[in-house]
């Protein structure tokens, strides 16, 4: 194939996947940390040699599932994803910029990018869940939770790993300077530990509910709170000191949870917008007031949570 005709190619495909995204340049660009004149020249087919590594942070930041980014690699004569990749993966989120838009994310890897690109910034941390943070699995869980994504490429599984890794590491970077406040709805996280038909899932949740339970113990500036409702939104929200840096990421209630089984539609949302920052900081004041009277000092929680796994 002629050599313009290869640029045409790629050129194209740049645009089709922009376009596809919804998203303007600008967006993507402060979301994926390259520059406009980057993109535009990738639209354009204006670069002959393009970096792969920048190449794959926007991949990443246009919501391109790994086979996806496969067949994009393939366009730009570069080989498939392989292990070597996955600190192209989370570099992304070292470069990643927060954006005044909702950016939607379409894969769980992209979002949970995100949300370890704004635990990366220093500050208090709130987080609306309905079972322990998933930075807290242990190795292995997530592979066998979501094995339907993991069955999906090759590289899945242990990209799924490696963001945990660093989330945990992150987590406890996180905890020797600020706080962290979780609020779990007390049904949820007992209804998380029982799963019927599935004794194995039930033995690695047990696991999680103690890896929660070992850092409450272990680090004071943890803290979980039990409530009597469920939000219908799960949200993180992160408080630094410098409110310009403020940032949420948040998706929707599951109504239930099959393991393995995950529809591929949206993850969830990320940004930095001042509205919708404000209407969660209103939805997390509601939550507060909530809390179970019961267990709300650290001895009663570690108690329940000791008598909750037997």
């Amino acid at each position: 194939m002629p050599e313009s005709r290869k640029r045409e190619k790629k050129a194209t495909l740049i645009c089709e996947l922009i376009a596809a995204s919804k998203m303007p340049r600008n967006q993507l660009a402060a979301a994926s940390g390259l520059t406009n004149t980057f993109i535009k020249d990738l639209e354009q087919g204006n670069i002959i040699n393009v970096d792969r590594r920048k190449l794959l942070r926007l991949a990443v930041t246009l919501n391109l599932d790994l086979s996806r980014i496969d067949e994009m690699l393939r366009v730009f004569d570069r080989a498939s994803l392989a292990s070597e990749d996955i600190d192209i993966f989370i570099e992304s989120a070292h470069k990643r910029k927060a954006v005044t838009a909702v950016y939607p994310h379409r894969n769980f890897y992209s979002y949970e990018l995100a949300v370890y690109a704004m635990e990366r910034i220093p500050g208090d941390q709130v987080i609306v869940n309905d079972r322990p943070l998933v930075c807290l699995r242990e190795p292995g869980h997530r592979i066998f939770s979501d094995r339907s994504l993991v069955d999906s490429h090759p590289l899945y599984a242990e990209l799924l790993e490696e963001i945990g890794r660093v989330r945990r590491s992150q987590f406890e970077t996180n905890l020797a300077t600020n706080r962290i406040t979780l609020y779990i709805c007390k049904k949820c996280i007992e209804s998380y530990l029982v799963v019927d038909g599935n004794p194995e899932e039930e033995v690695w949740r047990q696991r999680h509910v103690a890896n929660m339970l070992d850092y409450i113990q272990r680090f004071d500036n943890f803290s979980v709170n039990f409530t009597g409702i469920c939000s219908y939104l799960l949200f993180s929200l992160n408080q630094p000191s410098n409110e310009k840096d403020v940032q949420l990421t948040f998706c929707a209630k599951p109504g239930h949870y099959i393991p393995s089984e995950r529809p591929g539609r949206l993850a969830g949302f990320s940004t930095k917008n001042p509205v919708i920052l404000n209407t969660f900081q209103d939805e997390l004041s509601s939550i507060k007031e909530m809390v179970l009277p019961e267990l709300s000092e650290k001895n009663t929680v570690e108690q329940y949570l000791e008598e909750l796994l037997g």
